[in-house]
């Protein structure tokens, strides 16, 4: 299990990432994406990812995005915030803690109207691994990022 300190580490050296989302669901989304990764670090504990690339959905064409993401060390686990509304109002998404199967996990799903996300975190190589899943009445779907 890889504890909080490396964790930091390998968030630090990200670059780049690519993601695949697959559902189950008539009207979820399905393709894969890929970018680069600018982080910064504005405060100890603290690791910005600005996310931008290209998402490419079966059959239609290609979709560019950005993401800004914040982890942040909060006790004892790592907490992961969605900053499309600036770094003044984050959107919690979740806090990760070790699990026994040697992953990070949530520490309680994310609950966003009627849909539930989890999510879990490995590295895996010189790879950082994040698979969520959202389930709710119209979503049933899987995205797998890989950081490198």
């Amino acid at each position: 299990m890889a504890p909080l300190a490396e964790l930091l580490s390998r968030l630090r050296a990200v670059r780049a990432l690519r993601f695949d989302a697959r559902s189950e669901a008539a009207t979820g989304w399905n393709g894969v994406g890929a970018g680069t990764v600018t982080v910064s670090e504005p405060s100890a504990g603290v690791v910005v990812f600005e996310e931008t690339g290209t998402w490419q959905p079966p059959d239609r064409p290609a979709i560019g995005f950005r993401n800004v993401f914040r982890w942040s060390v909060a006790g004892a686990v790592l907490r992961l915030e969605h900053l499309r509304f600036g770094p003044d109002e984050p959107v919690f998404l979740i806090d990760m803690a070790p699990g026994a199967d040697g992953e990070w996990h949530e520490v309680r799903p994310h609950q966003c109207r009627d849909d539930c996300y989890t999510a879990a975190m490995k590295i895996e190589g010189g790879t950082l691994l994040v698979a969520w899943s959202v389930q709710g009445p119209s979503k049933r779907e899987s995205i797998r990022y890989t950081y490198w």
